[in-house]
């Protein structure tokens, strides 16, 4: 009995000093950088606040990461624990701040809600909040009534996960709809044609249904005719920005026509959805790829300093690709730790010389920017 007791007392003890050793664990130190721009101080302080927010769970999740490859033997994929186990911050403390050169820095220790980070719909609400919630377009290859409950049974799914749907029928340029169609596998095209509505992703979709008859014979009722239906729906999903396509699958159902079609598309859109959440959870914690087409570059030797502006002033730099250089016109992939509104604001403060950099066009995945005289 007294060794019962003892045993008691020193869990207890344990019990009790270990508490605030857990919640320590949860609190991560981050720093957030942000451009001063016309010398609006206080834009740049709530940007780098938002950003060293941001830091401070990306490393919270690195550091379960490290802790699931040890276990897995290092093929857990970082995508799978974001979507399973990131967590919002509970609150911040603003350890230090103020301007470091023609940046403001700030840095927090955050605290992160443990608890939190088993949430699902938390996992998908940060994911879409830091990608700005897309906008999502779905284009049938008909118009006929199984096109239409398909549809409907997909926005009806992809609305309920936050995500934005553009209705086609009623976007302002409507009369890209058959183009968007025939545009194939053109990437330049389908990208021109999502931005015509708006939407940074594209979902091509297809609804086929076959009928089958067979006879059956009731003792009493006699032969009777019964039709099965079996329903196909397949679909394609496509950067706007980009033309790249992110997924493609089907689902097959059979039984009543509405019933089978309002499945086959809510199992399909529920897989699509998982297929564009593990793209952007990836892009978001590992390196984006950000299209930038500049123009104004007077020579090839203009073309060379600003691939070196580039790798030199952009935050989270990685790597650059050069996909076409013609007439002072420049196309270039660039890999980048962040996301495509940071890299527009470090273009933004970049001079070639004495000529400044304007931004034309920002969408989810490009940017259009030309070079001042």
């Amino acid at each position: 009995m007294r060794r019962l007791l003892i045993f008691i007392c020193v869990a207890g003890i344990i019990l009790t000093f270990s508490f605030p050793v857990a919640h320590a664990q949860d609190k991560v130190r981050a720093v957030g950088m942000a451009t001063i721009y016309d010398n609006a101080v206080d834009i740049a302080r709530d940007k780098a606040i938002d950003n060293a927010q941001r830091n401070a769970v990306e490393e919270k999740v690195g550091v379960m990461i490290t802790s699931a490859t040890e276990v897995e033997n290092f093929q857990v994929k970082m995508d799978q624990i974001l979507s399973e186990s990131k967590g919002f911050i509970n609150s911040y403390e603003i350890i230090s701040e103020g301007k470091k050169g023609n940046n403001y820095r700030v840095e927090i220790e955050a605290d992160i809600g443990a608890g939190r980070l088993k949430d699902r719909m938390t996992a998908v609400d940060l994911i879409m909040a830091r990608k700005s919630k897309p906008r999502l377009i779905m284009i049938f290859s008909e118009k006929a009534q199984k096109d239409a409950m398909a549809e409907a049974a997909m926005a009806r799914y992809f609305l309920s996960y936050g995500f934005k749907v553009v209705d086609a029928d009623s976007a302002r340029k409507g009369k890209a709809r058959g183009g968007l169609q025939t545009a194939g596998n053109d990437p330049k095209e389908l990208a021109r044609i999502a931005q015509n509505y708006g939407a940074e992703i594209v979902i091509l979709c297809k609804v086929e249904v076959v009928a089958k008859s067979y006879k059956m014979s009731d003792p009493k009722m006699g032969d009777i005719e019964v039709t099965s239906n079996n329903v196909t729906v397949s679909g394609k999903v496509i950067n706007g920005d980009t033309g790249e396509v992110i997924a493609t699958d089907s689902k097959t159902k059979k039984g009543d026509m509405k019933i089978a079609v309002e499945d086959a598309a809510k199992d399909l859109a529920r897989g699509m959805k998982e297929e564009i959440l593990e793209r952007w959870s990836s892009e978001l914690t590992n390196v984006a790829t950000v299209k930038l087409e500049v123009s104004g570059l007077n020579s090839y030797r203009d073309l060379s300093r600003f691939k070196e502006l580039l790798a030199a002033k952009l935050k989270g730099f990685r790597q650059l690709h050069q996909r076409s250089y013609a007439n002072g016109e420049v196309e270039v992939d660039v890999e980048i730790k962040g996301n495509t509104q940071g890299v527009a604001d470090d273009m933004a403060a970049i001079a070639l010389g004495s000529r400044k950099i304007k931004i034309l066009r920002i969408t989810q995945n490009k940017i259009e920017a030309k070079l001042l005289p």
